[in-house]
């Protein structure tokens, strides 16, 4: 049985009730009726007003509560607006802190799963001290009871985001966060001085962000591979890689009898993706390192205008198309071990024709889902904001840290997997250095991820998801940290939506197992 404490670390939707109450009029005075009087008329239903809270632990310290406010649009910025405290013990050192740098409060992003963008808190540099709320000292800690308003500053968001999910660093993911047009722009405050009492509200000092703040916004990149292909998109840029084993016999550019299947699903895919408005469609040919530079650029040359040709033959005139070989010049995977030996897997992966386009431009509230190909569904809109984790679908154990697999659900163009890491030690702090979850041999794709080793499998097309990341090296996911003894973290990882007819997909971790038919929770 799990602790009292550890169902604690799960946020409960409050209600707030603002009651009004409508009457019929009645007579007037003095007026004779020959009958009662009709009555009253019943109270109008309170509108419920939803907050946005968690509960949840960040490093060794008890748990935190955390309410996001708001979050408000401004001209120049966006402000996101909270209110922490510390519910079960004093003196508590919450750390929302960049690296060392715990002062402040920039492990927080808000990310925009409809136009699939992260942003960035706004700082001095990059890796340095967040502008907004700052406590008076590195040190400071919390009072149990008092509560700390915080505000945090990004990157304006454009005008037609309607909602978005605060990732909350150790807290996890909340999603479905209203975006309000903000009044007066942040301005400077001091603080209060003196020592926060227990229910009393202190404020921290707020510092603006200058108009040349470190500032940053990232296309959120995904990656889905099978068999035949992977899939790799960046904000409207998608590419497919194409195995050439499957196309080609070895060392030909003459397209195999399996081709053909692959080749008008790809064509399929690409009328309803690519934009004819924004072309081309490039066709690029990649090979290993066997053979020589001159021959591998060839063959690379032959097999890339052997899939134009044939793309060309489905797709007809309304697209323009470019080809291109590149032989061995960029690799994906490595052609030799670290050992020095050969690395098949590696070679075979290298062994590739891709083709690029730029996607449609599609309004937020458009569905665009392709349900022939993993990888390619969008959901219509963001998550509602979610409580809870909703029921256990497995577990996995590593050491003393027990991984709990909770439902996977759609969040606009992505699918979360959110999970608890509960340290079962009772006695001893668990201190994850290395990652716990980490992959032995790592995807280049998710290489330096803290959840590398978690990947999402669709069994019916045996479509593997890798987490999702933004930029060169943030990953849509939250790091373990340490956790006190018996005490329970929360973790999610963004990765690629699957098809909507996709309702169940298994949870892998590398050298650990699997939780097969993981729910995708309506």
């Amino acid at each position: 049985m799990r602790s009292a404490l550890v169902a604690a670390s799960l946020a409960v939707v409050a209600m707030i009730a603002g009651c009004t109450t409508s009457e019929q009029a009645t007579l007037d005075a003095g007026r004779k009726t020959t009958g009662p009087s009709a009555p009253p008329t019943p109270p109008t239903p309170a509108v419920p007003a939803q907050t946005f809270s968690r509960t949840g632990e960040v490093g060794a310290a008890a748990p935190v509560d955390l309410t996001v406010k708001a979050v408000e649009r401004h001209r120049h910025l966006t402000a996101l607006k909270l209110e922490l405290s510390v519910p079960t013990a004093d003196y508590q050192t919450p750390t929302f802190g960049y690296g060392t740098l715990n002062s402040d409060f920039a492990r927080f992003w808000l990310l925009d799963p409809v136009g699939r963008k992260v942003y960035f808190t706004l700082r001095e540099q990059d890796g340095e001290t967040a502008y907004g709320t700052r406590k008076h000292n590195p040190t400071e800690s919390c009072r149990k009871g008092t509560r700390y308003p915080v505000e945090v500053y990004f990157p304006p968001l454009p005008a037609g985001v309607r909602q978005v999910t605060v990732l909350a660093g150790g807290l996890g993911e909340l999603t479905g966060i209203p975006v309000t047009d903000g009044a007066p722009e942040p301005s400077a405050a001091p603080g209060d001085d003196g020592t926060p009492e227990p229910g009393s509200v202190y404020r921290w000092p707020v510092t603006p962000p200058p108009s040349d703040a470190w500032s940053y916004v990232a296309d959120v990149r995904e990656y889905v591979e099978t068999p035949e292909k992977s899939r790799t998109q960046e904000g409207a840029d998608e590419t497919v890689a194409l195995r050439t084993d499957v196309l080609f016999a070895f060392d030909k550019a003459t397209l195999s009898d399996k081709a053909a299947a692959v080749l008008d699903d790809v064509a399929r895919e690409t009328r309803e993706r690519a934009d004819p408005a924004r072309p081309p469609i490039l066709i690029e040919g990649h090979t290993d390192s066997k053979g020589s530079d001159a021959y591998n650029q060839k063959l690379s040359e032959r097999r890339a205008q052997a899939v134009l040709g044939h793309l060309r033959r489905l797709l007809g005139t309304e697209y323009e198309y470019r080809a291109a070989g590149k032989g061995e010049s960029e690799p994906i995977a490595p052609n030799a071990r670290k050992d020095g030996s050969d690395n098949p897997e590696g070679r075979a992966r290298n062994r590739r024709v891709e083709t690029s386009y730029k996607l449609k431009t599609q309004a937020p509230e458009v569905t665009r889902t392709t349900t022939a190909s993993p990888g390619t569904a969008r959901a219509a809109g963001p998550a509602p904001f979610r409580p809870d984790l909703g029921p256990e679908a497995g577990t996995l154990t590593r050491d003393k840290l027990k991984l709990h697999v909770h439902p996977l659900y759609r969040d606009g163009a992505f699918l979360v997997a959110p999970f608890e890491i509960e340290n079962t030690d009772t006695e001893g702090i668990a201190v994850p250095v290395p990652q716990p979850f980490r992959a032995g041999t790592p995807h280049e794709f998710v290489t330096g991820a803290a959840y590398s080793g978690i990947t999402l499998v669709d069994e019916s097309s045996k479509a593997r998801y890798y987490g999702t990341r933004a930029g060169d090296g943030f990953y849509v996911q939250n790091a373990v940290t340490t956790i006190r003894p018996g005490g329970v973290q929360r973790g999610y990882i963004y990765f690629p939506a699957p098809p909507p007819e996709v309702t169940a997909m298994t949870f892998e971790v590398d050298g650990l197992g699997k939780v097969q038919n993981v729910p995708i929770a309506r």
